[in-house]
C-alpha cells in the first residue's frame, strides 16, 4: 500500500546536478570519524566537539550546539593556536600582515567560510601571547623587547615575580597568581569569560546577531587556554603522584618540592613549557623536518595550485538553475564581476619584496581588497541556502556538490595572488629555522641536567601531539572541563543575577589549581577539582597491570629522557588534524547514512554521472517485476503526465533512476522527476521497495515553488 508522506524535496538543486562534473575531493574535519585514532588522540577542535552535547542558553534558542555555532566558538580557539605566527622570529622576517592573509586563507578551508564572523581580522588573530596557553614567558625574545617588533607583543620578563612559584597554590605565578602585580592566564581567561557573559545578555536584549558570534569566539578563546592547562603542564603527572606513583617524572628538578596548603606532604610545583622557536615549529608542523613537509602552509600552497587545473565553467549554468527566492540578497551577476575584477587585477600585480616592509605591507592589503569578493560571495551564498535548507529539505549530496563547486571557484580567484605570497614566505622563514633550531635544542633537556630546574621546554612537556602517551588523557580531561563549564557560562547568560566574579572564579580555579587541593579550593572551585582528578584516577585505574607497568616505566625519569613517553611509528602532523589540510564542508553529512540517504546519493549520482532517461525508460528497466498493474509501472501509468501532474508539459520536465539493496534484504528503486516552466518549480519522487516474500512498500513525495513565494 502506498505511502503518502508530505516530505519536501526543493527542485532547483536537482536540476542543477545534470551540469556539476566531478571535481576535486576536499574534506573536512578534526580527525576523521572512521579513524581508528578517533578518541584516543585529541585536537582543540575533537575537544569543541562536547559542545554538541549542551544546550545554549535560552537567549540564543536553548536547542544544542549545532555544527555551526561550534565552529562560531571554535573558531575563536583555533585563532589562538595560529596567532602564534606572529611573533618576533617571523615578523623580523615578514610582514605581519602577510601571514595574517595565509591564516585568512587557512581559516576559510578550515571552517568552510572566510568573511564575517569567520574573517581573520588583526583584531581578532593579534599576536604570540604566553598567557592564552599558559606558557612559561623565561627568555621569551631572548630577552630583548619584543614590542619594539609589535606594540602587541609582550614587554621582557621580570623573572623573579613571574616565574616564582605560589607557596599557596603551588603554581608558578605567571599561571594564576592575580595578586602579583603581573599578566597571568586565569586574568585572561577572566577578562575573556566576562566579556563574553556581557555580550551573552546583550543579545538576550538587542537580537543583535553580531554580539552573539563574539561572545561564542570570546567562549572559544577562553576554552582554549584553559584546554591547554591539561596539554601544556605537568598536572597529570603530578596527579598520578598524588596516586601513589613515586616513579612518574614530575618535569622538575629533584629539589623543587614545597608544602601548600592543604597538601599532605611536600609537593613538586605545577609548571608549564618555555616556548621557544623550536616549540613553535615542533607545534605547527608536527615535526623538526628541514622542509616543513607537514605544514599547512604547504598543503595550502598545493590545494590552491591543484584547484587551477579543475573546471568550474559550467558553475554559472549551475547558478542560473537555482530559484531567486532560494539566493536570498546574494546576486547571481556578481561571479562575472569577481572574475572579471580578479584578471585586471592580476594584470596590474606586480611582486614586492618582503625586504621592503613597507612596501610588502600595503601590497599584501590590495591582495586582501582583490580576494575578499570571491570569499565574501561564496560565504553570501552558502549562508542564505543553508538558511533555505532548514526549511525545505533536499538532497545532501547536491549541495555538497554546490559547496565544492564554489570552494574551488574561489580557490581559481585567489590562487594567483595567494600562491607567490607563499613562495616568499616560506624562502624567508627557511632562511632562520636552522638557527632558530640549533638555538633551542640546548634547553631541552635542562631539567634532567639541573636539580634545581623548574622550566622545561614546551616540546618537552607538552602533550599536544598524538605521539604523546598523555595526549588522550589530556584531551579527555580537557573535554571534561568544556562540558563542565560552558553550561555555567551559558546560565550566566540567562540570569543577570548570576554572580559573574563569583562563578568565575569557581571556573577559573576550578581547573587551574594542584591536584594536592583537589578537595579545596574558592567559591565552589573544588566540584571541578574533583572532576578532573577523578578522570585521571578513572583513566589510570581501566588500564590492565600490564599496560600501567608500561606507563610506569615510559613516564619516569629514564623513560621520558629516552623519548619512551612517544608512541614509535606515528606520525604528527601538527594543528591538520589527522592528515593533510583538507577544504571543510558545512554541508557534508558525516554521520551513518540511513537509506533514504543511500537512495538521494544514488539518485544524485546517476544524474552527476549524466545517467538520464525518460519515464518510460525508467519502467521498462525497471527490476524485480511488479506487472502492469503493480510496481513502478503500474503506478507510473495511473499518473497522467507523470509524477507532477498536468502543470508542466512533457519538454519541461526530465526524469531520473537510481536502485539498490536495502538494510533489510529488499530491493528499493528511487524514480525523481522535476520541472520547470517560466517561474515554477516542481520535483515529484517515487519510491517503491520489494521483498522476497512478495511484500511491498512505497513512498510518493511532491514540491512545488515559484520564484516569488515558498513550496508547498
Amino acid at each position: 500500500m502506498a505511502t503518502l508522506k508530505p516530505y519536501p524535496f526543493l527542485l532547483g538543486f536537482i536540476v542543477l546536478f545534470c551540469f556539476v562534473r566531478p571535481t576535486l575531493a576536499f574534506g573536512a574535519g578534526n580527525i576523521a570519524g572512521i579513524s581508528k585514532i578517533e578518541g584516543q588522540n585529541w585536537r582543540h577542535g575533537d575537544i569543541e566537539d562536547a559542545l554538541l552535547r549542551i544546550a545554549m542558553a535560552r537567549v540564543a534558542g536553548g536547542k544544542k550546539f549545532d555544527k555551526l555555532m561550534v565552529s562560531r566558538v571554535y573558531f575563536g580557539n583555533w585563532l589562538r593556536d595560529y596567532s602564534q605566527a606572529i611573533d618576533v622570529g617571523t615578523v623580523k622576517a615578514v610582514s605581519a600582515e602577510a601571514i595574517r592573509l595565509l591564516l585568512c586563507i587557512l581559516g576559510f578551508v578550515t571552517f568552510g567560510y572566510g568573511s564575517g564572523e569567520f574573517q581573520v581580522t588583526a583584531e581578532r588573530l593579534g599576536c604570540y601571547r604566553p598567557e592564552d596557553h599558559i606558557d612559561n614567558p623565561r627568555n621569551y625574545a631572548d630577552n630583548l623587547d619584543a614590542t619594539d617588533y609589535d606594540p602587541r607583543l609582550r614587554a621582557p620578563v621580570d623573572e623573579s615575580v613571574e616565574l616564582a612559584i605560589d607557596e599557596e597554590t603551588g603554581m608558578k605565578n605567571y599561571i594564576a597568581n592575580e595578586n602579583a602585580g603581573i599578566m597571568t592566564s586565569a586574568l585572561h581567561v577572566r577578562r575573556l569569560f566576562s566579556k563574553c557573559i556581557e555580550l551573552g545578555r546583550s543579545y538576550g536584549q538587542s537580537g543583535d546577531k553580531d554580539e552573539l558570534y563574539e561572545a561564542l569566539r570570546l567562549l572559544g578563546t577562553g576554552l582554549h587556554c584553559l584546554e591547554d592547562y591539561f596539554a601544556h603542564s605537568n598536572y597529570t603527572e603530578l596527579a598520578l603522584i598524588e596516586m601513589g606513583e613515586e616513579d612518574i617524572f614530575p618535569h622538575v628538578g629533584r629539589n623543587t618540592m614545597l608544602r601548600i596548603p592543604g597538601a599532605r606532604r611536600e609537593v613538586y610545583p605545577i609548571v608549564t613549557g618555555t616556548f621557544g622557536g623550536v616549540d613553535f615549529l615542533h607545534s605547527v608542523t608536527g615535526e623538526l623536518s628541514d622542509k616543513m613537509i607537514q605544514s599547512e602552509i604547504e598543503d595550502l600552497e598545493g590545494t590552491l595550485q591543484q584547484s587551477t587545473k579543475t573546471d568550474t565553467s559550467l558553475l554559472r549554468d549551475l547558478l542560473d538553475k537555482i530559484p531567486d527566492g532560494l539566493l536570498g540578497g546574494s546576486d547571481k551577476s556578481k561571479l562575472d564581476d569577481i572574475q572579471q575584477d580578479a584578471q585586471a587585477a592580476q594584470m596590474e600585480n606586480v611582486e614586492v619584496s618582503p625586504r621592503e616592509p613597507e612596501e610588502f605591507t600595503n601590497h599584501i592589503r590590495r591582495i586582501f581588497k582583490q580576494i575578499m569578493p570571491a570569499i565574501e560571495f561564496h560565504d553570501e551564498l552558502l549562508k542564505n541556502i543553508s538558511e533555505a535548507i532548514s526549511k525545505v529539505p533536499v538532497l545532501p549530496k547536491i549541495v555538497e556538490q554546490l559547496e565544492e563547486q564554489m570552494s574551488i571557484f574561489v580557490f581559481q580567484i585567489i590562487a594567483p595572488f595567494i600562491v607567490p605570497v607563499i613562495d616568499q614566505i616560506k624562502n624567508e622563514l627557511a632562511t632562520g629555522a636552522t638557527e632558530i633550531i640549533q638555538s633551542s635544542q640546548n634547553e631541552q633537556h635542562n631539567i634532567f641536567d639541573d636539580d634545581d630546574a623548574t622550566d622545561p621546554t614546551h616540546s618537552m612537556l607538552s602533550k599536544d601531539h598524538f605521539t604523546n602517551i598523555l595526549n588522550e588523557i589530556g584531551g579527555r580531561t580537557a573535554s571534561k572541563v568544556v562540558q563542565w563549564t560552558v553550561p555555567q557560562l551559558m546560565e550566566a547568560w540567562d540570569d543577570e543575577g548570576v554572580d559573574v566574579d563569583q562563578l568565575l572564579n569557581k571556573i577559573i580555579y576550578g581547573v587551574l589549581h594542584h591536584p594536592a587541593q583537589r578537595k579545596m579550593g574558592p567559591d565552589g572551585a573544588d566540584e571541578g577539582r574533583r572532576l578532573i582528578f577523578d578522570m585521571v584516577r578513572e583513566w589510570w585505574d581501566d588500564m590492565g597491570d600490564q599496560q600501567r607497568d608500561e606507563y610506569r616505566r615510559k613516564l619516569s625519569r629514564d623513560g621520558v629522557e629516552r623519548g619512551e613517553n612517544h608512541r614509535e611509528g606515528q606520525r604528527d602532523c601538527g594543528h591538520g588534524c589527522g592528515g593533510k589540510l583538507k577544504m571543510h564542508k558545512n554541508f557534508r553529512n558525516e554521520e551513518e547514512k540511513t537509506m533514504e540517504d543511500r537512495i538521494a546519493g544514488a539518485a544524485a549520482d546517476a544524474i552527476m554521472g549524466g545517467v538520464k532517461q525518460g519515464l518510460s525508460d525508467a519502467v521498462s528497466n525497471q527490476g524485480g517485476g511488479g506487472g502492469e498493474s503493480g510496481g513502478l509501472g503500474g503506478f507510473l501509468s495511473s499518473v497522467a503526465g507523470g509524477f507532477l501532474g498536468g502543470g508542466f508539459k512533457k519538454d519541461e520536465t526530465e526524469a531520473y533512476q537510481a536502485g539498490g539493496r536495502t538494510e533489510d534484504g529488499g530491493y528499493s528503486q528511487t524514480t525523481t522527476e522535476y520541472g520547470r516552466s517560466d517561474d515554477r518549480y516542481g520535483q515529484a519522487q517515487y519510491t517503491e521497495t520489494q521483498y522476497g516474500d512478495g511484500g511491498r512498500r512505497s513512498e510518493y513525495q511532491r514540491y512545488e515553488q515559484r520564484e516569488d513565494s515558498g513550496g508547498r
